[in-house]
């Protein structure tokens, strides 16, 4: 009798506790759990699983593509990445000649206007593939520097780096004018936010796993064969990706563009597009505001707050972090609302941002617990409002004219990023710490100013105006804004 009255106790407990739950209903209650147990305990496992939902919606050719990209972004770190300033000045460089090194990768991005034609005529498959392919076999040239060393010393071996750079800078602009012609064929419209997000976050996956590899290659000696050995597998992944070019559907040149007018005529083309124009030129804006902040901060954290390269390095790293495991939240946000709402959201909370650094005091007392959150956020949404914006140009593109638009970009975003690190360090150089907090105010004010104007913006097809967004953006309410775009950057708002 006792065990039978325990049972039937069990029995009316159970009922009291879980009322008229099924037991098909208490299943899915605990898988509901355990799947919570899991986000809260293991955060990268839910980021995990939303890209990797994300690659599964993407077709066949931007998943290629994707891959062709990492393989790309492997090479072009150890190339041209960060380690190139550390190989000119353990050749003794000049700083100004050094300067001049850096210039070339993004000066010789204008030259992408004469791709315009090329692209045309080649089709962007085989523009891609000649040039990767040619910027690679160039770059070979930096292992002629021993002897150039010897035979003219010191300066020898500048000038061949110099020109292996040069040379890797030129080819590289050329072929880049095929890039988004490329994606604009094969990518869907309604998947574009989607691609940029993996896009972005792959990058800084791969960005944060090189410069970690660096470090341990840089950190075996003194000789210049590390950063030989550096070249070798940038040199390596450059020749594997013209391989994965050729595996990548579509690219091919259309019959349409063979009798296409000539290079000036298809870019006024563009210009003349006035809605295209608009969005191009504020978006310009935008991404020089986050230029000014970008070109003055690493600088103001050494030169200001004296933090040694290796805190700089975990600064920009954790940043790094911060990108990969946010930034698939905006584009999926850009891809139900479109491009213009989360430009807005970005770039306000990027201007607040810079404003903020001005509160890292030299000295001061919070500026070591202020200076994690400031630059984290500063390069996520650095990163989120580039790859939102170039969704948006590919959304405005037509595709008669998909090479002059898409090179038009381009030459804007080489001209964005150039001027802003030319006049800060002019600003820097006379004015010492009150430049860096002019370079901060620029940045702040342009980037608040471009975010205004964005307001008469039209929609992209298909979505909402910015009027019925009240939810998103409430111009009257900055801090209430402001908070919704750290909502959705921690990933809490997505389902609103």
């Amino acid at each position: 009798m006792l065990p039978g009255l325990c049972k039937l106790a069990s029995l009316k407990q159970r009922k009291s506790l879980f009322g008229s739950l099924s037991g098909a209903r208490l299943r899915a209650n605990g898988v509901l759990v355990c799947r919570e147990i899991k986000i809260f305990l293991f955060p990268g496992y839910t980021m995990f699983r939303s890209y990797l939902a994300a690659v599964r919606e993407l077709p066949h050719p931007p998943r290629l593509f994707l891959i062709f990209t990492a393989v790309n972004v492997f090479s072009w770190q150890c190339i041209a990445g960060q380690a190139l300033v550390l190989f000119a000045r353990a050749l003794n460089m000049p700083p100004a000649w050094v300067g001049l090194l850096l210039s070339f990768l993004p000066i010789s991005m204008l030259l992408v206007v004469f791709a315009v034609p090329l692209v045309e005529w080649l089709g962007p498959r085989k523009l891609l593939m000649w040039t990767w392919l040619g910027r690679n076999i160039l770059a070979l040239s930096v292992f002629l520097l021993p002897w150039a060393v010897l035979r003219w010393g010191e300066s020898g071996g500048w000038h061949v780096l110099l020109f292996a750079t040069l040379a890797f800078s030129l080819i590289r602009a050329i072929g880049v004018g095929a890039w988004y012609p490329w994606l604009h064929e094969i990518v869907p419209r309604p998947l574009l936010g989607s691609y940029f997000s993996i896009e972005a976050a792959m990058s800084q996956v791969v960005m944060i796993v090189v410069t970690l590899g660096m470090a341990l290659i840089l950190g075996l000696g003194q000789g210049l064969s590390r950063f030989f050995l550096l070249y070798a597998a940038g040199i390596g992944a450059g020749l594997w990706s013209v391989q994965l070019v050729r595996k990548i559907p579509g690219g091919r040149r259309r019959i349409a563009e063979i009798g296409a007018e000539a290079r000036s005529p298809a870019l006024r083309e563009a210009l003349a597009d006035r809605e295209y124009r608009r969005f191009f030129i504020l978006a310009m804006l935008g991404i020089a505001s986050l230029m000014w902040l970008n070109a003055a901060s690493v600088m103001y954290l050494r030169d200001m707050l004296f933090y040694s390269e290796t805190t700089i390095m975990l600064l920009l790293g954790a940043g790094g972090i911060g990108v990969a495991c946010t930034v698939h939240y905006w584009g999926r946000a850009a891809d139900r609302f479109g491009s213009v709402p989360a430009m807005i959201q970005l770039l306000a909370a990027h201007a607040l941002l810079a404003f903020a650094w001005w509160g890292l005091l030299p000295g001061g007392r919070m500026t070591g617990l202020l200076a994690l959150p400031i630059i984290v956020f500063s390069a996520i949404f650095n990163i989120a409002f580039t790859m939102v914006s170039a969704r948006g140009m590919l959304c405005r593109v037509r595709d008669e004219g998909r090479v002059a638009y898409t090179s038009l970009w381009i030459l804007g975003v080489s001209t964005a990023n150039g001027l802003p690190p030319i006049l800060a360090g002019l600003l820097i150089d006379h004015l010492g710490l009150l430049g860096f907090r002019l370079c901060f105010c620029i940045a702040g004010a342009l980037g608040l100013v471009a975010a205004g104007f964005m307001y008469g913006l039209s929609p992209e097809e298909g979505k909402p105006p910015i009027g019925e967004l009240h939810h998103l953006i409430r111009p009257g309410q900055p801090l209430r804004s402001l908070g919704r775009v750290f909502w959705i950057t921690l990933g809490f708002g997505e389902k609103k």
